[in-house]
């Protein structure tokens, strides 16, 4: 179980229990069960655990709570931790034994709920219920076509989107005719690529009052947009909606925030992956890569297996593209691009402080991450050092690739277009990682996001428009047009979506083990800074115009001195 699924056993175990020692006279305050659940809330929210908020937490007197902690450490389930030369301040925390016990218990839990609910399928005693903890099974599994609004926006009210070009945009579009007569109300549409799509979006804040209604955000922009006052904070609308976040996928909505707030609802979600040709590697005698080191020789096997075809196509090309591929390659190194705190699942993006603003670059998983890259590059396709996102889907589709990274949005290219080559013949798994680490795959793509200058008289309805084209239904429709993406559970347990492709549950299932991640592309306000110098260095890198310690030292020393100017 993932971390955000066993807060969420916490969190619904104790409020099953608050209501027998709170709300009525059958039971009583359990002070042991408070003091576990809440040690380890702690532990997995990584925050610091004193004795005297564990014996607040216990609900029951101060000598009560001390003797059942104190249990609890001769039990060996907490452990005291000095943190001062003279032991006179420490911390605790959950042991080993605490935290398999906890999780043994948190799975039998999820277990019996899903056998309740009928949300398992035959598991065998002793596996994990195979659905995620929170989700939205409850609704039906076929979603409707979407409903009218009841009460419509205003028929003269014009909502103004500002987008990206990418699949769901491109629908939203196409749909527009339908959306005006679903929501009653005139939609208009822009749609920009990536880079200019950030520019438009500060040029939007200049305005005294906004031109768009809603701005689509990508995930990595969010701590830059939020700290610059760009984009309006949600939690005060989120809570006078009553509206939930639980049905979408951990992982993407926490991405969404920003020193504890909530800046975006998720649309499009995607996550970067490896793209192998199935027939292709069956043919040489080599199963799916699993570690960077087999992707390696995967790459050599396959290039020139074939007339005319490459081992592998690289997002090479100049400036965005392939400072995010050294990013996140470097993820499979294990190291973020920043020196982010440590956490049980990878690392944390919701408390990022200023010790944490430390270049992470020329460093040892730095320049093996610059090797990597480097070695691939005899056996990648000769447009790689041209490529972005488009051109290296398009030359994989084309059969000209045996192999490429590739995010989960575009797959559509060769997963339903009849001239593809690679149609019927693609698998995809998560980043190959260093023999011996953790595979991720980085999570990436668009949320919707309210501008803060947007005028007060207009939130309301944007809000509304929002709401909308994000639900489970519309997610559906956009699956349906050829958006292989589903950011919601109830989305992706319906079976007509699945049968649109095998990644929408194959990513489901990513984020259920904890696959899924955002650490690789950090979410800071310098992150743009970070990507066009990255984009610079690297690429003289990969044109052998510079050497790896060059390249890397150079990065290290432009990214320090950016950090530091803006006060980190």
């Amino acid at each position: 179980m993932t971390r955000d699924e066993l807060l969420r056993v916490l969190n619904f175990a104790g409020s099953l229990r608050k209501l027998g020692d709170r709300q009525s006279a059958l039971a009583s305050i359990d002070a042991r069960w408070n003091i576990i659940t809440y040690a380890m809330k702690r532990h997995l929210e990584g925050k610091l655990l004193t004795i005297t908020s564990l014996a607040d937490a216990a609900e029951v007197p101060y000598g009560t709570a001390m003797r059942r902690i104190g249990e609890l450490i001769d039990e060996g389930l907490l452990l005291r931790r000095s943190r001062s030369k003279s032991g006179k301040s420490f911390s605790l925390h959950p042991t080993r034994d605490l935290i398999s016990q906890f999780e043994a218990y948190a799975a039998d839990f999820k277990r019996t709920v899903g056998d309740t609910f009928g949300f398992t399928d035959d598991e065998s005693e002793g596996t994990e219920a195979g659905f995620y903890f929170g989700g939205h099974y409850m609704a039906s599994r076929i979603l409707s076509y979407p409903n009218a609004m009841r009460v419509g926006i205003g028929k003269e009210r014009v909502i103004r989107v500002l987008g990206p070009i990418d699949p769901t945009f491109k629908t939203l579009k196409e749909l527009t005719p339908s959306l005006n007569e679903l929501c009653g109300a005139q939609f208009e549409f822009t749609n920009l690529p990536l880079d200019q799509l950030h520019h438009e979006i500060f040029e939007n804040q200049k305005r005294t009052k906004s031109k768009y209604d809603i701005v689509a955000v990508d995930l990595p922009w969010i701590g830059q947009l939020a700290n610059s006052n760009v984009i309006m904070p949600l939690n005060d609308i989120l809570e006078k909606q009553s509206y939930r976040g639980s049905d979408f996928h951990a992982t993407i909505w926490h991405a969404a925030r920003y020193r504890n707030q909530q800046y975006g609802i998720p649309i499009q979600p995607t996550v970067e992956l490896l793209f192998c040709r199935r027939d292709l590697l069956d043919e040489v005698g080599l199963s799916i890569p699993r570690t960077t080191e087999e992707l390696l020789q995967a790459a050599k096997a396959l290039h020139g297996a074939r007339r005319d075809q490459s081992g592998i196509v690289m997002n090479y090309g100049r400036g965005t593209p392939v400072a995010h591929t050294f990013m996140q390659t470097l993820a499979d190194f294990g190291s973020p691009v920043i020196d982010l705190s440590p956490r049980a699942d990878g690392f944390d993006t919701d408390s990022i402080d200023v010790e944490n603003f430390r270049p992470l670059i020329d460093t040892e998983a730095g320049r093996e991450t610059a090797q990597f890259l480097l070695d691939l590059l005899p056996y990648a396709h000769p447009d790689s050092l041209r490529c972005d996102w488009d051109r290296r889907i398009s030359i994989f589709s084309a059969g000209k690739a045996a192999m490429t990274y590739g995010w989960s949005i575009r797959a559509a290219r060769f997963e339903q277009d009849d001239e593809s080559v690679a149609q019927g013949n693609v698998v995809c798994t998560s980043h190959p990682a260093k023999f011996g680490l953790k595979r991720v795959s980085p999570v990436g793509g668009f949320v919707l996001a309210l501008p803060a200058s947007i005028s007060s008289d207009r939130i309301a309805a944007a809000w509304k428009a929002m709401e909308y084209l994000t639900r489970p239904e519309l997610m559906k429709l956009y699956v349906q047009h050829g958006s292989l993406t589903s950011p919601r559970f109830s989305t992706s347990a319906d079976p007509e979506v699945q049968s649109k492709s095998s990644m929408i549950q194959d990513i489901d299932q990513m984020e259920q083990n904890g696959t899924l991640q955002v650490w690789p592309r950090p979410p800071i306000p310098e992150f743009a800074d970070i990507v066009s110098i990255l984009g610079e260095e690297i690429y003289l890198m990969l044109q052998q115009q510079k050497l790896i310690p060059e390249a890397l030292g150079a990065a290290q020393s432009r990214i320090e001195q950016v950090l530091q100017q803006r006060t980190h």
